[in-house]
């Protein structure tokens, strides 16, 4: 069967390419994946299969059921000081069908989106699948990922329909300022251009409060995007959700509606259960990701290899400069030599290079053993006897 040209030019996912290659090998430590080693809490699913029991598994409405939509306004309000209404928020198959959806409604062929440099690597994917143009905006390692406003307003042009911001970020775990996120989305939206904010690791947070620049943001320009993944480990579930104007909410869920109906019912309901019940199951974990990667940071600090501290999310980007490889060859060379399996840097973009990226979401000792065969790369590597001539 024919497959359209643009199509295959698609720039997939280095993430699921290292998956690949890992997947050559006998019992690799596996430090590329964002999939949390938690299961779901067992209330939710239990919750979920109660509901499914007692027969609620047919179709749902598009936008979703209205008690699940009253739960998440009951949410923003609660965690990201979001004020909402059920009629502007649309149920998701996860945060990545919210954006792809998102993106297809606002952005027509041709125009251009601004998205961060490193970021995370499906968005350019989409972004091409739409038949835009991708234009990243760099948020520097020297600068600790910073989102620079300058360098966003620069980054503009005429044909700018979107800009996407993540924060808490992936690949780079940083969180960014507040007064940043405030002056970049003020700035875009003025202009109409639409912003859409991922917020897929909103509660995942170390030493900080969750922001939301909605709650401070109030345009008809502006999209979150927010995730069941994260929060409550909920990854294979596949149900996100979006929050904006009702009127682009409304079509965003009728869009939705000839490629995936909706999200699935059960995930519905165990959303529902997961935003209803107790929420200690969500603090517990993000203690454990913020003590994971206190342990990474002892152990790079020790070893004498750089980061940039995260301040959230999965992730943290270790610094692999001194190896004098580039990203991919270093990433290859560590599944190939000492079977532990990281993400290069060129993976999310130019600003990438020089780093791979670790995830925090394996278990401590898996990071730890992981990081210390990263350290013996980067040793072997240093202490390398030169060539003989």
């Amino acid at each position: 069967m024919r497959v359209r040209e643009h199509l295959l030019e698609t720039p997939h996912s280095g993430i699921r390419r290292m998956a690949d290659l890992a997947s050559t090998i006998d019992d690799p430590v596996e430090l590329a994946g964002g999939d949390p080693n938690f299961t779901t809490p067992q209330h939710i699913i239990d919750g979920a299969a109660a509901r499914s029991s007692a027969g609620s598994t047919g179709y749902a409405p598009g936008e979703g059921f209205l008690e699940l939509r009253e739960a998440i306004v009951d949410k923003l309000a609660r965690v990201n000081r979001v004020t909402a209404d059920p009629d502007e928020v649309c149920v998701t198959t996860g945060a990545c069908g919210g954006l792809f959806t998102s993106l297809m409604l606002a952005v027509e062929p041709g125009r251009e989106v601004l998205l961060p440099d490193p970021g995370w690597s499906n968005y350019a994917a989409m972004i091409h699948v739409l038949g835009a143009r991708c234009v990243p905006y760099a948020v520097d390692a020297s600068t600790g990922w910073r989102l620079d406003p300058a360098v966003v307003e620069a980054a503009i042009t005429p044909d700018t329909a979107a800009l996407i911001l993540n924060s808490p970020g992936n690949p780079t775990g940083v969180v960014f300022d507040p007064a940043d996120l405030i002056a970049v989305t003020e700035m875009a939206t003025d202009r109409g251009i639409a912003v859409i904010s991922d917020e897929a690791y909103d509660e995942v947070v170390f030493d900080t409060e969750p922001f939301s620049v909605a709650s401070q943001v109030n345009s008809d320009q502006l999209l979150t995007v927010y995730s069941f993944s994260k929060t409550y480990a909920m990854t294979g579930w596949r149900i996100g959700y979006a929050v904006g104007p009702a009127d682009f909410v409304n079509e965003l869920s009728l869009v939705q509606e000839p490629v995936v109906s909706s999200a699935a019912t059960i995930s519905m309901h165990g959303a529902t259960v997961a935003l209803q019940g107790p929420q200690d199951c969500v603090t517990g974990m993000v203690a454990a990701y913020a003590e994971r990667c206190h342990q990474a940071m002892v152990l790079l600090d020790a070893e004498g290899i750089g980061y940039v501290a995260p301040g959230g999310s999965f992730f943290i980007m270790v610094d692999i400069r001194d190896s004098g490889l580039d990203s991919w060859s270093f990433a290859t060379r560590l599944v190939e030599q000492h079977r532990v399996v990281a993400v290069p840097g060129l993976a999310f973009g130019q600003g990438g290079e020089g780093f791979v990226r670790v995830s925090l979401a394996a278990a401590p000792e898996t990071i730890l053993e992981g990081l210390g065969r990263i350290a013996e790369t980067l040793d072997g590597i240093r202490n390398r006897a030169p060539a003989a001539v």
